[in-house]
């Protein structure tokens, strides 16, 4: 059975961290965008530039429950310490922890971009009343109806 193998397992692992590591690479890019849509008030860029985002959250999230997944298939929960035990396990020489660094990194970024663009909103809603429903949040996304809270598990 495939998930219990540890080279079949160390190749999928591989596979969803470099995926997740270019999705948050460009979750990176569109904050960084947003930002300065911000600074410039293009409502309607960051109205385009949020689908694109989501989208990109979306299969970050995806990605996540893949891995949660290979760990539950390899018979281990899905919490930080299971992942860490499944890289001890498929991966002894240490090869994926640099792209498991990256990830963590990654995210950690991604958080403050988000973080600091949400700062730029409400000192903006502070003094433009109208603007209300295009925020930003620290569980989410613009508060257009959907978002999802990008954590970071490992």
């Amino acid at each position: 059975m495939p998930s219990h193998d540890p080279t079949h397992c160390h190749e999928r692992l591989g596979t969803l961290m470099a995926e997740q590591n270019a999705q948050l690479a460009a979750l990176e890019r569109l904050l960084t965008r947003e930002h300065e849509m911000l600074q410039a008030r293009d409502v309607e860029g960051l109205d385009r530039s949020g689908t694109e985002r989501q989208q990109c959250i979306g299969q970050i999230a995806r990605l996540e429950d893949e891995r949660r997944e290979l760990c539950r298939a390899a018979g281990r929960a899905d919490d930080p310490a299971a992942l860490h035990s499944l890289l001890t396990w498929c991966d002894p020489t240490g090869l994926l922890r640099p792209v498991m660094r990256e990830y963590l990194e990654r995210t950690q970024r991604c958080r403050e971009q988000n973080d600091r663009n949400g700062i730029l909103v409400n000192a903006r809603l502070q003094r433009a009343p109208g603007m209300e429903g295009r925020t930003y949040g620290p569980d989410s996304g613009p508060a257009s109806g959907y978002g999802r809270k990008l954590t970071t598990r490992a």
